[in-house]
């Protein structure tokens, strides 16, 4: 790519250097094939879907309530009566208290 000189009055208008289908023009605005730079980088990552923003969210949604967690070893049902920043507390109809940690649960469910 050539450097080219800018001319000394640029007020005429949006001075514009190409290469390909990438331009920049004076303003130090680009885009690429007609569309903007921006609107190419937002293409690259997917729409983030409507609810909660992660499982931890979603967790404390379900907060006091019945609940199956499946875990890669299991399921377990019970009373979700903790959220803390990386595990959560249940209890089991059976009275037991299981901690689970959160990068271990695959699925939550209201029971």
């Amino acid at each position: 790519m050539a450097l080219s000189r800018l001319p000394d009055n640029t007020a005429s208008g949006p001075v514009q250097e190409g290469v390909g289908n990438v331009n920049i023009n004076a303003a130090g605005i680009g885009n690429i094939g007609g569309g903007s730079l921006l609107d190419t980088i937002e293409g690259l990552f997917p729409v983030r879907p409507e609810g909660p923003a992660n499982l931890r969210q979603a967790l404390l949604r379900l907060l006091n309530q019945n609940v199956v967690i499946t875990t890669q070893f299991e399921s377990i049902t019970g009373t979700l009566i903790r959220v803390e920043r990386d595990y959560v507390v249940i209890v089991e109809t059976t009275s037991n208290v299981v901690l689970i940690p959160i990068r271990k649960i695959e699925s939550v469910t209201a029971a």
